[in-house]
């Protein structure tokens, strides 16, 4: 399991709303100022022209939003993989993509950074970057972030290669909307979970979670289940899971009843 930083506890209670607010400030101070020039980075000709690349290495808010997901998304690739360049566009990937205006996929961000070595960068950087992800993470489950859970820990699991310590925090929290959101999580996953395999990295580097989150659901309490308006259908599903891999598929309801629980 990787060892995300946890950020130490503020004296007065913050809302999820606010600290996610101060842990992306916080990325803006702790990466330093963005304003100057780093110089044209290097990258493919026929992806890039000249020009598109001395924008990329100048102040990182004059990126035009399309240059800047195109950066992404070729970095490492037809761009160099170029550690500082990424580490500069920090503070503005987090921000976008907490904001749900980054029009990259979470997991491809998150290989992205393990590409980068981001376990290696200094401790304030690698301390903020946990913060935002476990902000971000809060947000979700209070629904006041632009993304659902499932879609926070499709950057979260690969990017700490652990889904435990999410998964405990979702259970500290009881109200109706973190029991909503476990209802979304059931309905997007519970295909995967029931043919027990479930990767949410970019590119099926792993690592699987099925197991761990397959126990964690069968733990969940009945009165959760209620809070989160589980149908009999989904309810059926989880009875599914709970059988031994071998006789999933020759519960009573035969191979129609597990049809009918897949989309």
């Amino acid at each position: 399991m990787a060892d995300v930083p946890r950020p130490p506890r503020p004296t007065t209670p913050l809302t999820p709303s606010e600290r996610l607010t101060m842990a992306l400030a916080e990325a803006d101070r702790t990466f330093g100022p963005r304003a100057g020039s780093i110089g044209p980075v290097d990258g493919c000709a026929h992806c890039f022209d000249a020009e598109h690349l001395r924008i990329i290495g100048g102040p990182v808010d004059g990126i035009p939003d399309w240059l800047f997901s195109r950066a992404l998304s070729k970095w490492g690739t037809t761009m160099d993989a170029d550690v500082r360049l990424l580490r500069r566009l920090t503070p503005r990937i987090l921000r976008e993509m907490t904001g749900g205006t980054l029009h990259i996929d979470e997991s491809l961000m998150a290989r992205k950074f393990n590409e980068a070595g981001w376990r290696d960068w200094p401790p304030r950087e690698t301390a903020v970057l946990g913060e935002v992800c476990h902000a971000w993470w809060q947000a979700a489950l209070a629904v006041v972030s632009h993304a659902s859970a499932v879609t926070v820990l499709r950057f979260v699991v690969p990017f700490t290669r652990d889904v435990q310590i999410w998964l405990d925090h979702w259970d500290t929290c009881q109200d109706r909307a973190a029991a909503l959101q476990l209802r979304d999580l059931w309905q997007s996953w519970m295909p995967d979970l029931l043919d027990g395999r479930l990767d949410v990295s970019f590119s099926g580097e792993g690592p699987d979670i099925a197991a761990p989150v397959s126990a964690w659901m069968l733990r969940q309490p009945p009165q959760r289940l209620d809070l989160g308006g589980f149908n009999a259908q989904e309810r059926y599903g989880l009875h599914l899971l709970a059988l031994a891999e071998a006789h999933r598929n020759t519960d009573s309801g035969s191979s129609e009843a597990v049809a009918a629980v897949r989309p």
